[in-house]
């Protein structure tokens, strides 16, 4: 699962601007099914997750989770049951080997709750093409009065390495730095306060360019990293494209669910490799 920050977009526009184009300041039902379910190429399926709608007028903050479903995805016309993620509330995988997800696949997804019928369809995109990095290592300086590994200050850090793939029709992408150390050196960068977590992986927004600058303000650690490009399909990105609504014209949320609300979509990935020391 990419249990990703700017996830939490998608639910809260689907959730907290679940009203209709008539009466915006209606609550929806309470009942109406919120999808967030995202296939990724040549990776497990388990990113389905489920829950109920909250309306404008509720006082609940949190969604609640929806475990009696009865998920199905559909792939040239053969169906493959969903089963319940035991480790997370309202999250449904495919525990099966006999299906994967590929670049170019056509897939549905076959809702059955509460005597409704919701449904969606999504087509996985093609992977990235020419993803490079402009070099494998990237040597980061301590910054003055932070000594880092070793003791001892140094000027400030400019150095970075870039990120490229092509792009030519402007499509969204969004990138994904993770760490691979067993036991990381964290970064010292003296602007953290105290008890601060430390994040290992971390999803940056989409963006519709092709380069993606990584430096010392989106690392965290020392060691060996993976950056992974993400081509993002267009049921993402018209979803992401409207996340933003004037508090003075509320609309109806955009979405690829028919009986429901969410968004059912799919990307494909390219994996790249670098250090950090």
């Amino acid at each position: 699962m990419k249990n990703a920050i700017w996830y939490l977009f998608l639910a809260v526009s689907l959730i907290l601007h679940g009203c209709t184009n008539d009466s915006p300041t209606e609550s929806t039902n309470q009942n109406t099914l919120v999808v967030e379910a995202f296939l990724y190429a040549e990776e497990p399926i388990n990113s389905i997750k489920l829950t109920k709608s909250i309306g404008l007028g509720s006082n609940d903050t949190i969604a609640p989770t929806v475990d009696d479903a009865s998920i199905s995805l559909i792939r040239n016309g053969k169906s493959y049951q969903l089963i319940n993620d035991q480790s997370r509330s309202g999250y449904y995988i495919y525990d099966g080997t006999d299906i994967s997800v590929n670049p170019g696949d056509n897939f549905s997804l076959l809702i059955n709750y509460q005597g409704k019928q919701v449904t969606g369809s999504t087509s996985v995109p093609s992977k990235p093409e020419n993803v490079q990095l402009s070099k494998a290592t990237l040597t980061l300086a301590t910054l003055s009065g932070f000594p880092g590994p070793g003791g001892g200050g140094g000027a400030e850090d400019t150095n970075s390495i870039y990120l490229k793939w092509s792009n030519p029709d402007s499509s969204l992408y969004y990138v994904v730095i993770e760490n691979l150390e067993t036991n990381p050196t964290e970064i010292s960068t003296g602007n953290l306060p105290p008890g601060a977590q430390i994040i290992r992986r971390m999803t940056f927004p989409p963006i519709s360019a092709s380069e993606f600058v990584i430096g010392r303000r989106n690392l965290t650690y020392y060691g060996n990293h993976k950056a992974i490009v993400y081509k993002v399909n267009q049921e993402y990105a018209d979803l992401y494209e409207s996340r933003n609504q004037d508090s003075r014209n509320l609309n109806e949320p955009l979405t690829n669910i028919k009986n429901g609300l969410g968004v059912f979509s799919a990307f494909a990935s390219e994996v790249v490799y670098f250090n950090v020391k």
